[in-house]
């Protein structure tokens, strides 16, 4: 369903970007329509008589500092927040950092003299920058938007983006504790234990593939929330330990939908320091099969539910430092027994990632997570072969290639591979995890 819906989106988005995109002016960087900010867009001019606009300052910053400067223009314009009328860049005074955020980030806003600058702060707040340091506080990219971590940097009140894109599994190292095995070994370990704690199967690859569709949005100018679900295929391979036969099982369906709340307590006047509380839910929109989970089969991978409303809370930190942004996190989310007395284990994470944006279009990063899973119970009954502990490095790349629509379109993608993982009694290692995703973000009229 939701490969079906997603790939729709796609082609529909696309088909309304060769029919529409010359409709209305857009900004020069985001592709926010010119004509919803008369009272921030910017106008330069180039020297072979080029003229582009941008929304506000911060992207008119951003295209100047790409070009080299201001002397790479014939002509730098902004209007004055007070009256509307437009100033010569240069001229002008800028503030930073205000409780307004009419519309990228970070928030500057220009006037043509330093009064009414000083004015607008006492009832606002913010910093006073002139056009020099006005351009050396910004940054190629206002946020980044990490994939193992979340990001403690919030979109402005009314942005939104919604992704659509394909993920892919796979699981194919046995383990024992954190030591590599293989089968031989395993099924000698096995066949000594009592019967009664002896599985019937070793596992042997994991597989699990399919589309999944996202959606973030700005509720206020600190507040956020965003949706995730996926649809998917899995497919598991084991080998019975009676006559070392293969068996194959598989299942497919949406996932549950994990429901982000982030809330962002403190953030400096140039928006390259933040401190943000996370809230999340997960709610049982997948199914939960007791095929995979009784007395005598545990397959928790297989499931594509938990069966239960699960809650989870964390703490976001995000830094951005010259081209480079930093996002941290720490959380933990507590799953809850679900109807048919299976309660998956709870899962601490504690992950970093670090973003280079070497352009306003493109960004390049590394992030490391690492997760403590607790092992999963049945009426009552700890699971062995569950949970455990996960030390993953994930590369990450956006690419930022159309602008239309009032907005703009991304392509992201990840490749990650495990670097430690120890999966408490017996279990599969990760070969790797990939994703692609194709991402439209806009704001509505501030």
């Amino acid at each position: 369903m939701i490969k079906k819906y997603g790939a729709l989106m796609v082609a529909s988005v696309l088909l309304a970007t060769t029919v529409h995109a010359a409709d209305r002016q857009g900004c020069k960087l985001c592709g926010m329509y010119i004509d919803q900010y008369q009272k921030t867009n910017a106008v330069v001019t180039a020297k072979d008589g080029t003229v582009e606009k941008t929304c506000g300052c911060a992207d008119m910053l951003r295209l100047v500092a790409d070009a080299g400067g201001v002397d790479a223009f014939t002509s730098v314009v902004v209007h004055d927040w007070a009256s509307g009328k437009e100033t010569p860049a240069v001229d002008a005074t800028y503030v930073i950092g205000s409780d307004l955020v009419p519309d990228m980030i970070p928030n500057i806003i220009a006037f043509a003299d330093q009064s009414a600058a000083t004015t607008f702060i006492s009832e606002h707040g913010g910093a006073v920058l002139t056009m020099s340091q006005a351009l050396q506080s910004i940054s190629p990219m206002g946020m980044t938007m990490p994939n193992r971590v979340n990001s403690a940097v919030p979109p402005p009140k009314g942005s939104m983006s919604v992704g659509a894109g394909y993920m892919d599994m796979v699981m194919d190292n046995l383990k024992m504790g954190s030591s590599d095995v293989s089968y031989n070994t395993f099924k000698a370990a096995m066949m000594a234990l009592p019967m009664t704690s002896r599985p019937m199967a070793a596992p042997k690859k994991m597989e699990s593939s399919g589309g999944m569709v996202m959606a973030n949005y700005g509720i206020t100018d600190r507040l956020a929330v965003s949706a995730k679900i996926a649809d998917l295929d899995k497919t598991m391979t084991s080998i019975k330990l009676s006559d070392n036969t293969e068996k194959v099982t598989e299942n497919s369906g949406i996932t549950d939908l994990d429901l982000k709340l982030r809330y962002n307590l403190w953030r400096d006047n140039y928006y390259s320091k933040f401190v943000t509380l996370m809230a999340n839910t997960t709610l049982p929109t997948g199914d939960f099969d007791t095929d995979f989970a009784n007395d005598k089969v545990n397959m928790p991978g297989l499931q594509m539910g938990t069966g239960s409303i699960n809650l989870g809370a964390g703490v976001l930190g995000s830094i951005r430092c010259g081209d480079f942004w930093v996002h941290g996190e720490l959380s933990h989310l507590v799953n809850r027994e679900n109807g048919d007395d299976y309660d998956f284990g709870d899962v601490t994470k504690l992950g970093a990632a670090l973003h280079y944006t070497p352009t306003y279009d493109l960004m390049l990063g590394l992030e490391l997570d690492a997760t403590d899973t607790g092992k999963n119970e049945f009426k009552g009954k700890t699971m062995e072969n569950s949970g455990g502990r996960a030390v993953s490095l994930t590369a990450v790349a956006s690419w930022r290639f159309l602008s239309a629509l009032g907005g703009n379109f991304t392509l992201n993608g990840s490749y990650g591979v495990p670097l430690y993982q120890d999966v408490n009694w017996y279990g599969l290692e990760s070969d790797h995890a990939a994703t692609a995703m194709l991402n439209f973000s806009h704001r509505f009229n501030y």
